[in-house]
């Protein structure tokens, strides 16, 4: 420290009002109104001089005598400008030396890390070669079946139906509310798992109605089903399972009854009742263009069939490839 430790006529006196302030902004020191201690002055050639700002070391000025009552004053009261500075000087030393202590601190945190890394690589090696045989226990034997391999899916496996993009599909509803209900959708990616966009569901709060979309195991898809054959419901019995046209999808339902008590096969209107607990079990009154067969796809034999004992119709193959609604669509681009 040359200006700060060095005493000179200019010691005791005051700097701020319009001028200059502390390091970062801040003030601190003699006075009110921002004004900060300035001791240890040191003269320049030029008629000027430097000065040591709140006893900071790294914080020199330079003033000159035509700054006197803009940048710096001299203080009259000399005991209140010494004492000030000095507990400036003081806070400065204190502030260096938490500095200096902070960047000690770091750097053997720094070594401390280093040194754990090196023992936990060290850790890893010692293992590696216990594991091999250089002492420790043994590593566990691995499990075989009587083929001498592991596990394999026994033969005659069920594989799922190929979906592809812009296949049209059907999904089976799962969440609370939609369980046994069919929406339709079409195929946007195909892969592990299978992306649909539906028809009829929508994201929720959607004002536009934004179309939902949704990434789903290919086990819950279907291709869409074929149309009913004609007099479907010729020999329709209590208990046939139907699919009824609901709030944009398909809900599975039972046969109760003809409406009029005439035949099925002619009736414009059916009694259904909700299969299993769906609406609680409540009769319906349909109208027969809102029916359809309940419908079974079996993906091992691709044909669909009832799916309860009665047949609503006898089993027809499924198309190869299902129905896309995108022109040139190839079904084998991403298939799942």
């Amino acid at each position: 420290g040359g200006a700060c430790a060095r005493p000179a006529a200019l010691r005791g006196a005051s700097f701020g009002g319009g001028g200059r302030r502390g390091r970062g902004g801040g003030g601190g020191g003699a006075g009110s109104d921002g004004v900060v201690a300035v001791g240890g002055a040191e003269s320049v050639p030029g008629g000027r001089f430097k000065a040591c700002v709140n006893g900071d070391e790294d914080f020199i000025e330079e003033f000159g005598l035509e700054d006197e009552g803009r940048e710096w004053r001299k203080v009259e009261d000399q005991a209140s400008a010494k004492k000030a500075y000095a507990a400036a000087h003081a806070l400065a030393k204190r502030k260096a030396a938490a500095e200096k202590a902070a960047e000690k601190a770091a750097a053997e945190a720094a070594a401390r890390t280093a040194a754990a890394g090196a023992d936990k690589g060290e850790g890893k090696a010692e293992r590696k070669g216990e594991s091999k045989g250089e002492g420790g226990p043994k590593p566990k034997k691995r499990k075989v079946t009587a083929s001498g391999g592991a596990p394999r899916p026994p033969p005659g496996v069920v594989v799922s139906h190929r979906y592809a993009f812009g296949m049209a599909v059907e999904v089976a509803g799962e969440d609370e509310g939609f369980e046994r209900s069919w929406y339709s959708g079409e195929v946007l990616k195909a892969a592990a798992k299978v992306t649909v966009r539906y028809d009829a569901l929508f994201e929720e709060d959607s004002d536009a109605k934004r179309p939902l979309t949704e990434t789903l195991e290919p086990g819950r898809l279907r291709p869409l089903p074929p149309k009913a054959q004609e007099g479907w419901l010729r020999k329709a019995k209590a208990g046939l399972p139907l699919e009824l046209k609901h709030d944009g999808g398909w809900w599975q339902v039972e046969f109760v009854s003809v409406a009029d008590g005439g035949d099925a096969e002619t009736a414009t209107q059916l009694l259904v009742r909700g299969a299993g607990e769906l609406w609680g079990g409540a009769e319906i009154l349909a109208d027969v263009s809102s029916l359809r067969p309940g419908w079974h796809f079996n993906a091992a034999s691709q044909s669909w069939g009832s799916r309860g004992a009665a047949a609503a119709a006898p089993p027809k193959k499924s198309r190869s490839g299902s129905k896309s609604r995108r022109s040139g669509a190839r079904p084998d681009k991403g298939a799942a």
